[in-house]
């Protein structure tokens, strides 16, 4: 069992409070931006997150290493600071570093790089960092009772403690915390070759060529699409199983209320998607808006067509 030391190390509600207070400020800073460059964010689709990680890095590199003495705002009003074992605030490139492994898994997470990526060897380091970094972060930020070093503190040597504290001696992290991480990034790294095997199904396949060919519509930057059955409850029918297709596709120029773009939408996944007329519905989602990691904003509207109606247009 590992023995847990208190004082010096700052305790787990301490830093998820200064997380918090810093959050904010910098989502009131992505809030300011959006006001002024919403149009600029939108054309920037995915790439728009590079925006906060950049802002962010600047932020917490900077101001958690010795030039503001290792505090950001919300870890001053928490009075907590990032050390080393010395306690000596670190570098500007360790803080950066630390940074860099802490924002990563988080900034690319949901990010759509688009139906060839997913077939390809890009996806493997993709799901190594994103999910390994994911899990393992969240584990040790949980359950590393002894050290309270996280995924991005073990990498650059760094302490989270409180700052008004002498340093101490906290021993060394529990082994089985690191066979824990160590697993996380195996298992990460070898989802891909398991998820690789739907590229070889014919459905799938039929889905990402749908993608394909509503993301070449001049005003949408990407897609997304599935299939899904869904449970309805009605006082006249009772209980009965929907079959649908959802696309969402979002969108470089505000065409939310559009109807026949959207019925042009929903043509083209009849015309890809054979199986999409043997369901009750074909939805489409028309999303407009941006997303630069310390600030989002979306707009949606969502049409259903009948898939027998469209089978006629064709």
């Amino acid at each position: 069992m590992e023995e847990v030391k208190k004082g010096w190390i700052a305790n787990f509600w301490r830093r998820i409070g200064a997380l918090v207070v810093d959050g904010l400020i910098l989502g009131l800073v992505g809030f300011l931006l959006g006001l002024a460059l919403e149009s600029t964010f939108v054309k920037m689709g995915n790439w728009g997150r590079l925006i906060g990680f950049l802002i962010g890095l600047v932020y917490f590199g900077v101001m958690n290493s010795k030039l503001f003495n290792g505090q950001t705002i919300g870890k001053k009003l928490l009075n907590i600071i990032v050390v080393d074992s010395d306690n000596q605030p670190i570098s500007v490139l360790k803080s950066i570093l630390r940074y860099i492994v802490f924002a990563v898994p988080f900034s690319l997470n949901g990010v759509d790089f688009g139906s060839e990526a997913v077939s390809s060897f890009i996806i493997y380091p993709f799901a190594l960092v994103v999910f390994g970094g994911l899990f393992s972060i969240s584990y040790l930020y949980l359950f590393n009772r002894v050290t309270r070093q996280s995924l991005h503190d073990l990498a650059v040597g760094s302490f989270v403690v409180n700052a008004s504290t002498e340093n101490q001696d906290v021993g060394k992290i529990w082994t089985t915390h690191l066979v824990v991480v160590a697993i996380f990034f195996i298992a990460a790294a070898a989802v891909p070759a398991f998820t690789g095997k739907l590229t070889q199904n014919e459905s799938f396949n039929d889905m990402l060529a749908v993608q394909s060919a509503i993301s070449s519509e001049p005003e949408v930057t990407y897609v997304t699409i599935f299939s899904n059955t869904t449970t309805v409850t009605s006082s006249n029918t009772g209980t009965r199983s929907v079959t649908f297709v959802t696309a969402r596709a979002f969108l470089s120029s505000d065409k939310l209320n559009d109807d026949e773009f959207a019925r042009k939408l929903a043509t083209i996944v009849v015309r890809y998607y054979p199986d999409s007329v043997s369901k009750e519905s074909i939805r489409i989602i028309l999303t407009y808006g941006y997303d630069i990691g310390i600030w989002s904003r979306w707009l949606n509207h969502v049409y259903e067509f009948n898939p027998g109606e469209l089978i006629d247009v064709e």
